[in-house]
Order: structure tokens, then C-alpha cells, then sequence
């Protein structure tokens, strides 16, 4: 039995007055908004709550909707739901930022003696490609006996033409008023057709050239290409220029692959240029010399061999199922470029460049192809080219990707000439494979959709009970449902609803109101116990369940 001293407050220290909770005055509330939709679906999700908790498989959380259970014993298994559920949060974001980061694994793949290996593209960048025999008879043809005093230095330049050379001395050529006197000559106008008149042929530059030791005609397997860096020759290049003024070309590419049983793994030519410099590039077929590559070898004829090493990448086709940002790497058919069909990482920062310098100047320099879209840049428009150099040359505003395949070649061995048998210099050099297998590298799928799905489900298994099955029935729960219940069953709602307002309050505090918003009633002393053996009368029995403190 409880007794209630007269004159305390019949709540404890912390609680409120349990008149404070009810104005003196009630407003009569507004029976529409009692028996509206809103306020009968909210009825109705108080009612799917109880009644989910009451029969889901989560673990736990039918002991906190059970009424006869004590509140300290639901606040527990309360906290322990919540301490499952937090756990199982932390560790899904763990794993989806490991799906997300680091999805693939790359290993070393063996099976090499089948492999087809392609050569790669060997591009000879001469630094002084003009042939001033026919450098002089382009400038009389050009301009006759007036003769611009810095035409034969322009020329020069137009061959050798980089965003470096650009810079430099655009404007020093487009200022000069005896060359933009002449506006409407060939070289102004249309400044790669001028270069290909000018250039050494292929026939003045090499000779008695070998591919895997077999004598080949050096014309037949170099072509021109125009690069970043000036006017070059390509060999076993997909790129390199399918049409020039001086001979007959094909537009098929074929791609020269080796065996394991070639006898040598090795392109060789001989040079003219033994007085000269030639920047050696070692690429892959479908890429292109250009800003992302430094040249492997500047050769002034005292190197006769270059041994370079093989290191290839693939990715499995199970990769696609995987975004690009989390495998970090584009197919060659994923994305198409303007500049090339097959993807590339040097063909994306190309295109980019273009794009680049057509937005600022609404031409190109003429070192890139000539496409649907863009425009060679003459001579004057190329100073606008030179004002906006840093910002074209930015790589921090291209967003490209290595391709999923591609190959680095490095190089292992430089094979000097032996002075005691030979002269200074010589007049060939040979690139070969350093030996053997290449290296060859596999990117596969680590972490895939189908082991994110499982993680996620093994994780909500342990700590909560989770399944598939168990969303469903949450969606089920708060939505169909509880509308369905709405249209079907608004009376017993109602009836609900009047008989959870009717039934008496607990004896807790636990609203929300901020003490400095509405402070507690000050409590003058503490609610006392009292023993059953010492209440009046004797024969009276407390009802079950009733608490032996004061409330």
C-alpha cells in the first residue's frame, strides 16, 4: 500500500506537476483535425509500430513493445537494439567505402608462352627535320625576290612546332609586319601542308633497316607523324600520318606483333643524321608521343642498341560490372574520343588539350589531326594559342583515366659502341626486347556487387537478425499496410485513439521541453516509502503489479 503525505507534490524531484501538463482553460479542439486523413494515418503508424515490433524477426525489439514488461527492462533491450544497430552501421560504411576504394586486386598473370606480343611504336623526333634544299626552294617559290628576312626561321619553327616553341615565339612571327605583309601565302594560311614541302623524306633520312632481322624497305615501315613535340617518324604507329604529298599511302594499319620464336626482337635502321639529335620515343601502338612521355633515349649516334623491358596491364571483362572511379581505369570501348576510336590515356589528354585550345581560340595547333569540328590554327591565330599555353597545358582540369590496358615500356640496357673496333659514332640503332617473357599484370574484381550483397547481410544477421525478407516487411509494415488500414479500419483507429488519450499518464517525465523554456515545479522534499506492514487499514491489499515506491 501506498500513502501520500499531505501537502507534498505527488511526484518526485525532476518531474513536473502532473496539473501543469493540462492548461486551466483547454482549448476545445477541432473535431475535424481529430478525424482527418493525416491524423488517422499517424494513428495508424503508431498502431503497424506496435504490432511490427510485436512480430518481426529482428532480435530484441518485441521485448520493448511487450506492455508487461517493465520500463527498465525494455529501456535495456532498447539499448541493446540500438548498440546492435549503430555496430551494424559503422561496419556496412566500412565496407561500402572499401567497395567503393578498393574493389580489384592486380596479379601477376604466367601463361606467356601463348601470348601474341606486340612491337611497340618506336617515333623518331629529329630536332632539325627541315631539308634546307627544300626550305629554299619553298621560299622562292613563296615569296620570290621579296623575301621576308625571318621566313626561313618561321619555317624552322613551323616543323619543330610544340606548346614550348608556341609559347616562346608565337608572337615574335605574328608581329612581324614583312611576314604578315604576305597574309594570304600557303605557309600563313595553312601551315602543315608548308611543313610536309619542307621536311626531309623518309628516303634522304633512313636506310637499310631491319625488322626482326629481315632487311625491309625503312619507307615502307616509317611514316610521318606530327606530335607535340614537332614533325617525327613513326614506326608500327596507329597514329602517324595516313596521307603526305611524296608517296602513296594505304589507310590500313596492320600491327606488327613477335613470338617466342623469332629470332630477334628488334626493329634497326640506319640514319643520314649522324651529325644531328633524334629523341627516341617507346610507346604503345595505340598511344602517341606527346606531353605525358619523356623520350627514352636522345640519340646522337654513341648508343647502338636500346634494350627496353615489357610491363602489361589487362583488366578482366567481370571489371564492367564496377564504376570507373572504383576500378580506376576505362575500357578501350567504354568511352569514345574524338581524336582516336579506341581509348587511351594519351588520346584523352589530347582531346582535352583541343578542346582547350578551341575554346580559347577556336582553332588548333596543326600537330593535332585535322577532325570534324576543329580548325588548323594559321600563324597569326597561333598567338592566341601562346597567351593561354599554362591553362591548355593544365592536366588537373582533364579528367582521363589509364586505359584498363595498357603497357609501359621502360628501358633496361644502352648498349654503348665499342670504340676500339669502331669509330665515335655509329649509324644504326637497334631497339629490342631486354629478353623473354614480357611481364604481364591481371586486374580482376576483389570486392564485387554479389560480395558487397553478402557482407551486408552477414553483418545485419549477426547484430540485428536482418534479412531481405525483413525490409520487405518493414516497407510493408509503414507503408501499404498502414494506408490500407486507414481506408479499411478508421473506426477502430478512432476507438484506439480515445482509448490510449483516456488511459491515465505515467508517472514520467519524458517530454522534450527544454528546462529554460518551462522549468521543473521545485520540489520541497522527497517522496518517502512506506512499508505495506505499517499502512492503515491492516487489511487492505495493494492491486498487482502496483510499485512499492511513490511515484
Amino acid at each position: 500500500m501506498r500513502v501520500h503525505p499531505q501537502g507534498l507534490p505527488k511526484y518526485g524531484p525532476g518531474f513536473r506537476n502532473r496539473k501543469s501538463w493540462i492548461p486551466e482553460n483547454p482549448k476545445p479542439k477541432d473535431k475535424s483535425l481529430d478525424d482527418g486523413a493525416i491524423s488517422l494515418f499517424a494513428t495508424s503508424l503508431r498502431h503497424q509500430t506496435t504490432e511490427f515490433f510485436n512480430n518481426s524477426t529482428l532480435h530484441g525489439v518485441r521485448y520493448i513493445a511487450e506492455k508487461e514488461r517493465p520500463f527498465c527492462e525494455k529501456f535495456m533491450w532498447f539499448s541493446f537494439v540500438a548498440i546492435g544497430a549503430v555496430a551494424t552501421c559503422i561496419i556496412i560504411v566500412s565496407l561500402w567505402e572499401k567497395f567503393q576504394t578498393n574493389p580489384t586486386i592486380t596479379g601477376l598473370d604466367t601463361d606467356f608462352h601463348n601470348w601474341d606480343v606486340p612491337f611497340p611504336a618506336v617515333t623518331l623526333c629529329d630536332h632539325n627535320p627541315v631539308d634546307d634544299e627544300l626550305l629554299h626552294e619553298y621560299i622562292n617559290k613563296t615569296w620570290g625576290s621579296n623575301q621576308p628576312s625571318k621566313a626561313a626561321d618561321m619555317l624552322r619553327w613551323l616543323a619543330n612546332l610544340s606548346y614550348e616553341s608556341i609559347a616562346r615565339r608565337a608572337s615574335e612571327f605574328a608581329s612581324d609586319h614583312d611576314i604578315m605583309a604576305h597574309s594570304q601565302v600557303e605557309v600563313l594560311v595553312k601551315p602543315k601542308e608548308a611543313v610536309f614541302s619542307i621536311v626531309r623524306h623518309c628516303e634522304t633520312s633512313f636506310y637499310d633497316c631491319e625488322w626482326k632481322g629481315d632487311p625491309e624497305e625503312c619507307c615502307a615501315l616509317l611514316v610521318p607523324v606530327f606530335t607535340e613535340m614537332g614533325f617525327c617518324y613513326g614506326f608500327n604507329s596507329r597514329h602517324a600520318e595516313r596521307s603526305w604529298p611524296w608517296q602513296a599511302q594505304t589507310d590500313l594499319f596492320t600491327e606488327a606483333f613477335i613470338h617466342e620464336t623469332d629470332a630477334k626482337w628488334s626493329f634497326m635502321y640506319n640514319s643520314f643524321r649522324n651529325y644531328t639529335t633524334i629523341d627516341v620515343y617507346i610507346h604503345s601502338t595505340e598511344e602517341m608521343a606527346g606531353l605525358e612521355q619523356n623520350a627514352q633515349l636522345s640519340w646522337d649516334g654513341r648508343v647502338e642498341k636500346v634494350s627496353f623491358s615489357v610491363k602489361h596491364t589487362y583488366t578482366t571483362e567481370d571489371a564492367r560490372q564496377l564504376s570507373i572511379r572504383q576500378r580506376r581505369c576505362i575500357f578501350a570501348d567504354e568511352q569514345k574520343l574524338e581524336t582516336s576510336k579506341i581509348y587511351t590515356y594519351t588520346a584523352c589528354m589530347r582531346q582535352c588539350r583541343m578542346r582547350r585550345c578551341r575554346s580559347f581560340c577556336k582553332c588548333v595547333p596543326h600537330f593535332y589531326p585535322l577532325i570534324k569540328g576543329y580548325k588548323h590554327c594559321t600563324v597569326q591565330e597561333l598567338e592566341c594559342i601562346a597567351k593561354h599555353v599554362a591553362a591548355i597545358t593544365d592536366v588537373s582540369g582533364c579528367a582521363c583515366e589509364l586505359g584498363c590496358s595498357h603497357t609501359v615500356y621502360e628501358v633496361e640496357k644502352l648498349t654503348d659502341i665499342d670504340t676500339n673496333k669502331a669509330p665515335t659514332q655509329t649509324n644504326s640503332l637497334e631497339t629490342e626486347f631486354v629478353s623473354w617473357p614480357m611481364v604481364r599484370y591481371k586486374r580482376e574484381v576483389l570486392f564485387g556487387w554479389v560480395d558487397l550483397l553478402v557482407s551486408f547481410g552477414g553483418i545485419a544477421g549477426l547484430f540485428l537478425g536482418f534479412s531481405l525478407l525483413s525490409g520487405v516487411e518493414l516497407i510493408y509494415y509503414f507503408t501499404l499496410r498502414a494506408c490500407c488500414a486507414v481506408v479499411r479500419d478508421a473506426d477502430t483507429l478512432r476507438r484506439e485513439r480515445a482509448e490510449r488519450r483516456a488511459r491515465p499518464k505515467p508517472p514520467h517525465d519524458l517530454s522534450l521541453v527544454p528546462w529554460w523554456k518551462q522549468p521543473p515545479v521545485p520540489i520541497e522534499k522527497r517522496p518517502i516509502k512506506v512499508q505495506v506492514k505499517d499502512a492503515q487499514p491492516p487489511q487492505y491489499s495493494p492491486p498487482p503489479g502496483y510499485p512499492t515506491f511513490l511515484p
